[in-house]
């Protein structure tokens, strides 16, 4: 396997500068510099051990999730490590998706796995990788499909038909093996048959079987290819870590007008920067949600009570604390206390994110400080796109790159017809087309001096002439394209595998397609790739 670079261009803007590592940036809206402040960050989490949840406990309650859906031997090294005070954390996650959702699950993983090798390594001392599955979050059109490569080529989209009533957190919906069949049945038909097929399918089966929720079977997927390296599995919506969460949510209610100030402040320097929110929230949000009758309800905080949109629940703050105290299973965070969470339950080196998330977390630097906390380290997620062999000869048949196929297809695919295109069509029928029109025009003003009552119906026979002309191009091409059939298909397979809908490969197709024709450790080569820690796009050719 080999490994180059391709230029992506990162679209966000405050992202894009951060990666690049702009000192103002980095300066006004995070925290602690990406390569220059590891030790520094280290340093503020040695002296902040007091405001971190006890630390024995919540290794049992992480142990007993490993024991369900990642029970490998190195895990549970990797928790009895973590119970070391001098251990840190390098921390990721994503919402866990059908079949894991897009590669970029598969990469986040790796990333955390390998930037956690490379700082224990350069600090020497036990850094662990724990991937935060956000089985709590409602957003169940975002993970309920993906998609895979079809023979055509085309890319298939597989959806599960079941459907929640309301927004009920991801890991609350219990699927039917009605639902699972029916995607595992498309899945069948729509890969290729290989060696690796019967077995892939066998263990997709098996995980599902014991699977009851979509953040179920994809723990067990990570777990399955991922717990060899160490890697410790979190479930956000998992009971038993809301009983350890419970002070945190306590000190996010109790410190809620310190907390909406410092969003607000934290957005007024970024919009002032010139640079647009992230993530977009209602004013009156708390930042928190509560789960009532099994639907999730986005709180909102008037300066005394705390209620939904609909106020189908209504508290005051010694209300919402004794509710808190009863039931801590009912909270959940949004996407702006996550990462206090975190912060709370982990000693957070560094968090591995994608561009998206990097520009959302400059809205809680504040947010960090205002509950005694800082922003940890953040990294850019490594960023892959697989080329297959067979579409690396392709790309050297139709002498384009992979960035070619990115960002100048149509141009360059037109190209390449035109250039089998030996009689020149449209040189020739452009050469037909304006003779006759040039031609036509003279006899008609001949025609029409001489015999006015003609004018009409000359126009209208000239454009008539000229229609057919036309029409006889088109046809011409569409018999060239036919003719080139086989070669047009080959642009369609580059352009379906490497870019498809028009967006990086990584944020649209399943890893499942690469372990049917390559095994499921086909990802392992990554694994050995050297660490890049500002967000390089590379290419891989398997």
């Amino acid at each position: 396997m080999s490994i180059q670079t391709m230029p992506i261009p990162v679209q966000n803007a405050l992202s894009r500068h951060y990666i690049e590592q702009n000192h103002g940036v980095i300066h006004t809206m995070y925290e602690f510099h990406p390569e220059n402040d590891w030790n520094k960050r280290v340093e503020w989490l040695d002296q902040s051990t007091p405001i971190r949840a006890e630390r024995d406990q919540l290794v049992q309650v992480l142990k007993e999730y490993q024991s369900k859906v990642n029970p490998h031997e190195r895990v549970f090294a990797s928790l009895e490590r973590l119970k070391d005070p001098k251990a840190l954390v390098v921390v990721g996650g994503q919402q866990g998706g059908i079949f894991m959702g897009p590669l970029l699950m598969i990469y986040k993983a790796i990333s955390i796995i390998r930037m956690a090798q490379e700082a224990e390594a350069s600090l020497g001392r036990p850094v662990i990788p724990v991937f935060w599955i956000a089985g709590e979050d409602h957003d169940y059109d975002e993970v309920n499909h993906t998609y895979l490569l079809t023979q055509e080529p085309s890319v298939k989209r597989i959806r599960l038909s079941q459907q929640p009533e309301g927004r009920t957190p991801v890991s609350y919906l219990k699927l039917t093996d009605e639902t699972w069949e029916e995607a595992l049945q498309e899945v069948e038909q729509i890969l290729p048959d290989t060696e690796f097929k019967p077995q892939m399918m066998e263990s997709l089966r098996h995980i599902v079987s014991k699977s009851d929720s979509l953040t179920e079977q994809c723990a067990r997927m990570i777990g399955e290819l991922f717990g060899e390296y160490g890697l410790v599995l979190l479930d956000s919506a998992d009971p038993s870590l809301r009983r350890i969460e419970q002070s945190m949510f306590d000190a996010l209610i109790c410190k809620q007008e310190k907390l909406k100030s410092a969003v607000e402040k934290s957005e007024a320097v970024i919009q002032e920067a010139g640079y647009e929110l992230q993530a977009i929230h209602h004013p009156d949000s708390a930042n928190l949600f509560y789960i009532h009758e099994g639907e999730r309800l986005l709180l909102l905080w008037n300066g005394v009570n705390y209620s939904d949109r609909e106020e189908q629940v209504n508290f005051t703050t010694d209300e919402l604390r004794l509710e808190l105290k009863q039931h801590p299973e009912r909270f959940s965070n949004n996407v702006l206390t996550r990462p206090l969470m975190q912060e709370y339950l982990f000693p957070v080196l560094a968090t591995v994110l994608g561009t998206g998330e990097i520009a959302y977390w400059a809205q809680t630097k504040e947010s960090f400080r205002a509950m005694d906390m800082r922003m940890p380290i953040l990294w850019p997620r490594m960023s892959f796109t697989c080329v297959e062999g067979t579409l690396q000869k392709l790309l050297t048949k139709y002498e384009v790159t992979a960035e070619d196929i990115c960002f100048c297809y149509d141009e360059k695919r037109e190209a390449w017809l035109a250039s089998q295109d030996h009689i020149h069509l449209d040189e020739r029928f452009k050469t037909l087309y304006d003779r006759v029109d040039a031609e036509y025009r003279e006899l008609l003003s001949v025609l029409t001096g001489a015999l006015p009552s003609l004018g009409k119906l000359g126009d209208t026979n000239h454009a008539k002439v000229l229609e057919q002309i036309e029409f006889l191009h088109h046809r011409a091409k569409d018999a060239l394209s036919k003719q080139h059939e086989t070669g047009l298909r080959h642009w369609e397979r580059l352009k379906v595998s490497i870019w498809p809908h028009e967006r990086p490969q990584e944020r649209v197709l399943n890893p499942i397609q690469y372990a049917c024709r390559y095994g499921q450790q086909w990802f392992k080569p990554m694994m050995e790739a050297p660490v890049v820690w500002n967000g390089e796009h590379r290419l891989v050719s398997l």
